[in-house]
């Protein structure tokens, strides 16, 4: 028995220590700019899907490509806006970063909650990646500092991708609210 338990735990500690187990919990984000979805993923895994907010359409607003890493966040976060600061969200319901920002390796971009959640969906932000607070909590509280966010241009002529898209937002919703 002790032999067996001593196997046991050599064989747990070398998937730990190289990488069997730890990293089925590695963490990254892909945001589609045409369907104005955020993928989070869980190692190779798609585990949850929320529409956000990009940045409009102009040479100033455009949310950019490429890949970027979280290199902060701030809960209840104060907003310096055109010369104003913004009292956290819970106080100002005018702060423009809702209930949490977190910021990517480019400066003035990020992630984060918004007070407008209506505009989730669309391009209308300033260049950010904006979501409906309840949503920028749970990936807040879920990836940690480092985690990689990819921003992906996307194509309104992939049919197959679009479809793949709506069989994971359908299992979701599925999962979420059982069948009727």
């Amino acid at each position: 028995m002790k032999k067996v338990l001593l196997i046991l735990t050599i064989i747990i500690f070398y998937l730990v220590s190289f990488g069997g187990i730890a990293n089925s919990s590695t963490y990254r984000i892909v945001v589609n700019k045409s369907y104005k979805l955020l993928f989070l993923y869980e190692g190779n895994t798609i585990s949850q899907v929320f529409p956000v907010c990009i940045g409009e359409h102009t040479t100033d607003n455009e949310t950019p490509t490429g890949i970027y890493t979280i290199v902060n966040k701030t809960f209840d976060p104060l907003w310096y806006f055109e010369g104003k600061v913004y009292q956290p969200y819970k106080i100002d319901k005018n702060n423009g970063l809702g209930m949490v920002w977190m910021g990517w390796n480019l400066p003035s971009y990020g992630l984060h909650g918004t007070n407008e959640p209506f505009s989730i969906g669309f391009a209308n932000s300033h260049g950010c990646v904006r979501m409906e607070n309840k949503d920028a909590l749970y990936i807040a509280k879920t990836v940690p500092i480092g985690t990689q966010i990819e921003i992906r241009e996307g194509s309104q002529n992939e049919l197959s991708v679009h479809l793949e898209a709506i069989n994971v937002l359908y299992a979701i919703n599925t999962v979420l609210n059982g069948t009727k």
